[in-house]
């Protein structure tokens, strides 16, 4: 089971506001690259998207490769999130997560990935097909 967004794939157009609402909470900038969640367009199949983000997993892959013990748990969420000051940018939850569920931020410094906006995902909010669900 699975804490974390969930997501309807074929209703996707990829028109990436989920990236840009994201970015804008948490770096206040619109830079799809700073972004949680990520659109990929899956070229050459027209209207085929990836959608990748921590599904927030029961496993926990990334914790437990962590080095620094960065990947904490927010009790008042119940999930797994990045603690940007202990993070060392080593990549190895990178690395172990099996769902491709976090990545590097562009400076390459700490992790990111999905920490559902502290409880009401903005991507969620903005997205104009429903894609995107809690």
């Amino acid at each position: 089971m699975t804490k974390g967004l969930k997501a309807d794939k074929e209703k996707c157009t990829g028109c990436e506001l989920c990236m840009l609402v994201c970015s804008g909470t948490h770096v206040k900038k619109f830079n799809p690259s700073e972004s949680r969640i990520e659109v990929d367009d899956r070229f050459p199949d027209p209207g085929d998207f990836k959608i990748r983000y921590c599904i927030q997993c029961d496993e926990h892959p990334c914790v437990d490769a962590c080095p620094a013990e960065a990947i904490v748990l927010d009790e008042g969420q119940g999930i797994y999130v990045v603690d940007k000051e202990k993070c060392t940018g080593c990549g190895a939850c990178v690395e172990a997560c099996p769902h491709d569920g976090c990545w590097m931020d562009p400076s390459g410094s700490y992790s990111i990935k999905c920490d559902l906006c502290g409880g009401t995902p903005q991507c969620v909010e903005i997205c104009p097909k429903g894609v995107l669900k809690r």
